[in-house]
């Protein structure tokens, strides 16, 4: 940089979930003497905004939606954050009451700044045994990320003044009024400011109880309760019990400062993290629309908010996916995971998407491994001790109520006794370089039979999905009249049950049956501009009745050579036909000069070889339309199979393949050939 060139700093955007006195005011929320700051309990986007109030209100006490009668066990457990901890009591009817302590909370984010920053915290709810959980519908706090804190706060008290109200309510806002009146009187100067951070269902009732002019009358409450006790909560606990992602907490936790537990050390300072304010050239990460961004090595997002956590949560799992089993997922599909989680959340009244939905969407993109390593990531919680000065108590979350959902993980694991061969025996290696690759001259090449007769199998199963299909399409479900045809057709009937009437199937008979079979995983052209990524053409003959005939590209296998006469190449696209000994020189045939691509080649020899009506065409793209009508002129007909609708584990087992120096080789081929 020259002397003349001046350093760029990137601007950021206001951090939305700042809200300053003048906003509050304008919602009504503000009093003399007093702010009321409505939050959601157990949501990472309003502990984040309590800790901008207290920053920009800088009030002189803080008066906090927690029962008095729980003060010391609460300020006690808050104390030893990041450390988690579970208040437990028993209620009235003998049920026992868990109140875990979070540092993602807004309630509890509220006392421990008060008690950081030296302002006298004070506990001013009602002690109730029994509170009836559900509400009415809110909007999302993901929303507020996006809207902005006062847009959302304007719309969800619209909400929550036409919800339903408890018979507690209005005794929780008395106790709430009367303790918030009797701290404004005690403050020694007039401009001094009360900040009440209450839930949001509350603060409406409580502003209009604090605006009347007559002091709140004293309720009768309970003051203390001597029976409640103090828990660690463990490491399995804290997987479940949490109302946030473990992962999410620990975030929060390190955007306060605390460093994890691995990095904590002398001379170790932790980096404040800002989770919500964005520079204004990095990307909003919005998984309904945001198409999927250049993938980084590191596993903090460039987008912010909750949903860049989540970004970073399915990254981590991905890392440690690809270190236990060697897969690496495709570029953009964490993005696309995360889309589909998204609306999945939003088919069940959602903008985020909860645990559940994540490992769901995890599953689906990819298999039960990654899934489960989404889930070890998000349920992860780094600050534990083997010593807690309390002691642990294992918490459920049927405990907590019963809204539960279950998944079972089938992942793909190597038995101990294959992994100790594994060990035991290794591969063997070459003597010198270049000595397994020498062995290839001699009296020809041929394959391997394992790998011939697994894919005639897949042959086999694509000329069955392909006459179910073709059948399926020629059937015609309609009204019972005097004839059953092929039988009642029950789902209809009972779809139609409604009607009293019975539906009958007719199937109609499909002209030919499927032949050739040609399957496409990478098209290219014949003559490509560069390198071609399939230089090796071969047509095969079947060596027995149970074997056709095959045309193939593929990779070079004598370019990765992997035992003696050994060569493992990786199949561009192949052709299979019956009955053997029918196709010759597929790659030499002029008759095919006018196809434009390797896979034209080998649609054009399927028309042309093989003697049943039906070529099945299983590629990620259909054929062009001067093909079709070629086939037609042709009396016959090409099937398009999606490859998409195919499994992906089974192509790629069957995509790889070997080519042997001849049938010499194959007595010890299975020595160097593995899954």
């Amino acid at each position: 940089m020259s002397e003349e060139t001046a350093p760029t700093y990137r601007a950021a955007w206001p951090d939305p979930l700042s809200l300053s006195r003048d906003e509050l005011a304008e919602l009504g929320l503000v009093l003399p003497g007093v702010v009321v700051l409505p939050v959601l309990h157990g949501r990472l986007e309003f502990a984040w905004m309590v800790r901008r109030a207290i920053e920009k209100l800088t009030p002189s006490a803080i008066a906090v939606e927690y029962p008095e009668s729980l003060s010391d066990p609460i300020l006690k457990a808050v104390r030893r954050l990041p450390l988690l901890s579970v208040i437990h009591y028993p209620a009235a009817d003998g049920r026992p009451v868990y109140l875990p302590i979070e540092p993602a909370d807004a309630l509890v984010e509220a006392v421990r700044r008060g008690l950081e920053l030296g302002i006298p915290v004070h506990l001013v709810d009602r002690d109730v045994d029994r509170y009836p959980a559900a509400r009415d519908r809110i909007p999302d706090a993901l929303a507020a990320e996006s809207a902005g804190a006062k847009a959302w706060l304007r719309a969800a008290l619209v909400a929550a003044h036409h919800s339903a109200r408890a018979p507690e309510d209005d005794e929780r806002e008395q106790t709430m009024a009367f303790h918030v009146a009797s701290l404004v009187h005690a403050q020694p100067s007039p401009d001094s400011t009360v900040l009440v951070v209450c839930g949001l269902h509350h603060a409406r009732g409580l502003v209009t109880r604090l605006a009347a002019d007559e002091f709140p009358a004293t309720p009768l409450r309970r003051l203390h309760r001597d029976d409640a006790e103090i828990h660690h909560l463990g490491e399995a606990s804290s997987r479940e019990v949490l109302a946030e992602l473990p992962f999410v907490n620990a975030a929060y936790e390190r955007s306060r400062g605390t460093a994890p537990p691995s990095a904590q050390g002398p001379g170790t300072s932790a980096t404040v993290v800002d989770l919500f304010t964005r520079a204004r050239q990095a990307p909003k990460m919005d998984p309904f629309r945001t198409p999927a961004p250049a993938e980084h090595s590191d596993a903090r997002p460039r987008a912010t908010g909750r949903m860049g956590l989540l970004l970073a949560l399915c990254q981590q799992a991905r890392a440690a996916h690809q270190t236990r089993t060697g897969e690496a997922l495709r570029p953009g599909s964490l993005i696309a995971l995360l889309r589909y989680a998204c609306r999945y959340a939003y088919v069940e009244g959602g903008l985020g998407p909860d645990l559940y939905q994540l490992v769901i969407a995890a599953r689906g993109f990819a298999d039960d491994n990654y899934a489960h390593e989404v889930w070890d990531v998000a349920t992860t919680y780094p600050w534990q001790t083997s010593r807690p000065e309390f002691p642990a108590l294992d918490v459920g979350l049927r405990d907590l109520h019963d809204r539960v959902r279950t998944i079972r993980f089938h992942p793909r694991t190597m038995q101990r006794r294959h992994r100790l061969m594994r060990v035991i025996r290794p591969r063997p290696q070459e003597r010198r370089r270049g000595e397994w690759a020498e062995q290839f001259a001699g009296e020809g090449i041929c394959s391997y039979p394992p790998e011939d007769l697994a894919l005639e199998h897949y042959g086999s199963f694509l000329r069955k999905r392909t006459e179910r299909v073709m059948s399926a399409s020629q059937t015609v479900v309609e009204p019972f009249t005097a004839n059953l045809y092929d039988g009642i057709d029950i789902r209809e009937t009972v779809r139609a049950w409604y009607s009293k009437t019975i539906y009958v199937r007719r199937e109609r008979p499909v002209r030919g049956k499927p032949g050739a079979v040609v399957v496409i995983f990478d098209d290219e052209p014949l003559a490509p501009a560069g390198d071609p990524r399939f230089p090796w053409h071969m047509t095969w003959q079947g060596e027995h009745d149970e074997e056709g005939d095959m045309a193939l590209y593929a990779t070079d296998p004598f370019a990765r050579v992997v035992g003696p006469a050994i060569g493992r190449a990786l199949y561009g696209g192949f052709l299979l036909v019956r009955p053997p000994g029918t196709m010759y020189g597929v790659w030499e045939d002029p008759y095919y000069a006018e196809a434009r691509s390797k896979a034209e080649v080998l649609l054009l020899a399927a028309l042309d070889h093989t003697p049943e009506r039906l070529v099945v065409y299983a590629a990620p793209a259909p054929p062009r339309q001067a093909l079709r009508q070629l086939a037609q002129r042709m009396d016959k007909k090409i099937v398009h199979v999606p490859l998409g609708q195919l499994s992906p584990v089974t192509l790629r087992r069957l995509r790889v393949f070997h080519v042997l120096g001849g049938r010499a080789a194959r007595t010890t081929a299975r020595t160097y050939i593995r899954d």
